[in-house]
């Protein structure tokens, strides 16, 4: 098969399986991750210790591997921090817009809902956050 049919096998391939679940419908998950342990995994701290070969020539490969990792040392200390930075940043965002979609939750099953309170803190959130230099017109 080449590459330029792969993608029309697998839509046909998908097409003609029997999906015992109807369009429209999914699953939702049965464990969710918290923030806490998102923050932890998106830190990068490669231990070389656990650096090792299983192969027939495993010693000599594993050694290799480290001196590589010794040599490169400036280069991967630079790419790990600059996406462990990223990583964190991002998680940093996402809980933001949790607290937020929180409080807009909250604000909408409040007293004030039936006035049309969290339509005000809609539009007055959004308000703040082009201000502040948040919104993607700015970026």
């Amino acid at each position: 098969m080449r590459p330029e049919e792969a993608l029309d096998a697998a839509r046909a391939a998908a097409a003609a399986r029997d999906d015992p679940l109807p369009a429209g419908i999914s699953v939702e998950p049965t464990e969710r991750v918290s923030i806490e342990q998102l923050i932890e995994w998106a830190n990068i701290e490669p231990d070389v210790d656990l650096m090792r070969s299983t192969r027939a020539l495993g010693r000599p490969i594993t050694w290799v591997k480290r001196k590589l990792i010794h040599v490169l040392r400036q280069y991967l200390t630079e790419l790990q921090a600059q996406q462990t930075r990223f990583n964190l940043n991002l998680l940093i965002r996402v809980a933001e817009l949790e607290d937020r979609v929180a409080q807009l939750e909250e604000a909408r099953d409040g007293d004030g809902a039936a006035d049309g309170d969290a339509d005000g803190a809609i539009a007055s959130g959004g308000a703040e956050r082009d201000r502040s230099g948040g919104g993607r017109a700015e970026r």
